[in-house]
């Protein structure tokens, strides 16, 4: 038994020494796996929040006067909009989509439809786990 005893000192700490980072790389990855699912949930979150914005804000909008000066809205209205909601994330992209008429210029009339992409460049904390670039789209019927 005593001999038996002898050869386990130090077995211990080369157990754990192996274990560790194994353990911490994949708590790290589940640590980014959830920002990750976070970051997306907010981008979806925040285009839809720009679509529902600019659908209330068309060209029919401004004939109502509780929105004086705040209609037809703009693309820059837009993206500021989309900016506030979409909060922390940082290194977001906006791009705004109007439907074009038979002349094929942008129109913000009723029926017609405005589409709003938001992109986010996620960057990982974890080693050997790669930055990805999220995008979210909604598109929606302008109702005034």
């Amino acid at each position: 038994m005593q001999r038996t005893l002898r050869y386990q000192h130090g077995v211990a700490a080369i157990e754990s020494a192996i274990v560790a980072p194994l353990f911490f790389l994949l708590l790290l990855v589940i640590l980014d796996g959830s920002r990750l699912i976070y970051a997306y949930g907010a981008i979806s979150h925040a285009a839809r929040e720009g679509v529902r914005y600019a659908v209330v804000r068309g060209t029919e909008a401004g004939q109502d006067n509780r929105r004086i000066g705040d209609s037809p809205t703009t693309d820059s209205q837009i993206e500021t909009h989309v900016l506030l909601r979409s909060q922390p994330l940082e290194n977001i992209t906006v791009t705004t989509t109007w439907s074009l008429d038979s002349d094929l210029q942008i129109t913000k009339d009723a029926g017609q439809i405005v589409e709003i992409e938001v992109t986010h460049d996620f960057i990982s904390v974890t080693p050997f786990f790669p930055s990805v670039s999220l995008t979210s789209t909604s598109r929606s019927v302008i109702y005034f």
